[in-house]
């Protein structure tokens, strides 16, 4: 192992008892975490604390170091990293229903290292298939087309317009891989509002779109930054889009959504300091008042019950878990 690498592994140890130590005696302008705080301090359901404070800043600094490490790393060492400083935990890798007859969309958060996660899930999932990134804006940053440009995967970047939409539907009907990012949006006006962390949350709803005009199944994709210089990436289990063909367009799109949402909730409420939109969560959801309690629980009871024999309904209608738990 060269210097370089060396001293990366090395910095990258020491950024946990770091944040610890000078969490206190940051401002605010360079500290995401009391930004974070700050910005959902008056909201119900959200994370707080300063141990939430500190893992925020130590999560942002590990996903910047990450991302500069694999940006200096050459092709083969890029290769050499997936297959040693990755590792993967989530069913869907031995899926059946993986196996290259249907079209595949990796739903992915602003989550951690995102960028490394979804490239290091088709290398290992789907090496031999490309993947095509549909990004909402006039261009991608440079520092991913370095990234795609070294990952060894055949990658295209699909910028969103009318042309985008096009080429997105001709590589999911070609079977190809299609990344997208519903937690961001340019237009507000092009989303629908979901329930998430109790508000409702505007979000994009191309996934939904893509996946039930392309027959497509949704894998969500987690990516963390690892104890150790490295990734670990979680494979959500898929959300295969047929369970939603017998509603009109509009439902299927709002249900396939709140289904993908509920799954990105779970994974934020287990480690909510890898994701990178709380700044902005305040301004893009709004409140919903508590459900009042019904005067004859009833139905509710035996919905829970069905749930504990059938844990199963709660794997195929996640949304399910918001009335139960």
């Amino acid at each position: 192992m060269s210097l370089t690498p060396l001293i990366t592994a090395a910095a990258y140890r020491v950024l946990g008892s770091m944040s610890f130590h000078v969490s206190s005696l940051l401002p605010e302008r360079v500290h995401a975490g009391k930004r974070v705080c700050r910005a959902l301090q008056e909201l119900r359901d959200a994370p707080s604390g300063p141990y939430f404070m500190r893992a925020v800043l130590e999560s942002r600094w590990r996903s910047r170091l990450l991302l500069s490490h694999v940006l200096a790393l050459s092709p083969s060492r890029l290769r050499r990293f997936f297959e040693d400083r990755v590792t993967f935990e989530g069913a869907v890798l031995a899926a059946p229903m993986l196996d290259g007859t249907r079209p595949v969309i990796l739903a992915v958060p602003h989550y951690g290292p995102a960028p490394i996660g979804y490239v290091a899930a088709v290398h290992r999932v789907g090496a031999h298939r490309p993947i095509n990134l549909f990004y909402d804006s006039s261009r991608t940053p440079p520092r991913l087309n370095r990234l795609f440009d070294r990952s060894g995967v055949d990658t295209n970047t699909l910028l969103g317009s009318f042309t985008g939409v096009v080429a997105a539907m001709r590589a999911l009907e070609r079977n190809e891989w299609l990344v997208m990012m519903p937690d961001a949006f340019d237009d507000i006006t092009h989303t629908i509002a979901v329930p998430f962390f109790g508000r409702m949350l505007r979000v994009a709803a191309g996934t939904a779109f893509f996946a039930l005009r392309a027959d497509a199944l949704v894998v969500p994709v987690f990516a963390t930054p690892a104890s150790r210089l490295g990734v670990r990436v979680t494979l959500g289990r898929p959300i295969d889009s047929r369970r939603f063909f017998a509603f009109d367009e509009p439902q299927s799109i709002f249900m396939l959504t709140r289904a993908l949402f509920a799954c990105f909730e779970r994974e934020l409420r287990r480690a909510p300091e890898h994701w990178h939109n709380w700044e902005i969560f305040p301004h893009v959801s709004r409140a919903v008042a508590p459900p009042g309690r019904l005067e004859d629980d009833a139905p509710m009871r035996l919905l829970r019950d069905k749930c504990t024999e059938q844990p199963q309904l709660l794997r195929d209608l996640p949304e399910l878990e918001l009335l139960v738990k």
